[in-house]
């Protein structure tokens, strides 16, 4: 079964004349569509659906991917700087491996 794409033109044609008061059956038998196609174009143009902002919302997710490109460089490189510095703080004061453990295991020595 092939599906036919309908163009904006025509589906505001269809609703305002449905708008005039003619019924969803006669227009769908005068236009040879579906009564359920027509009450599905009602319902998109009540939630604003029924315009085509397809190339609105590409150029939104082509400028949120843009910004979440250069946050993850932003964080590639904070990364990086944090690895050398770790790796600077222990060459200056190296620990043996157990004591660096002991030291990180989260006990208190105060008791």
């Amino acid at each position: 079964m092939s599906y036919r794409r309908y163009t904006k033109g025509f589906k505001e044609k269809l609703l305002r004349e449905l708008g005039s008061g003619e019924s969803v059956a006669a227009l769908a038998r005068r236009f040879a569509v579906s009564r359920q196609l027509i009450y599905e174009w009602q319902e998109k143009r009540r939630d604003g659906a029924l315009d085509d902002t397809r190339p609105l919302r590409e150029a939104q997710l082509h400028r949120q991917i843009g910004e979440l490109e250069q946050k993850v460089g932003q964080l590639t490189m904070e990364n990086d700087f944090l690895k050398k510095t770790l790796r600077r703080l222990e060459q200056c004061n190296p620990q043996s491996e157990e004591q660096a453990v002991r030291n990180s295991s989260g006990k208190s020595r105060k008791a």
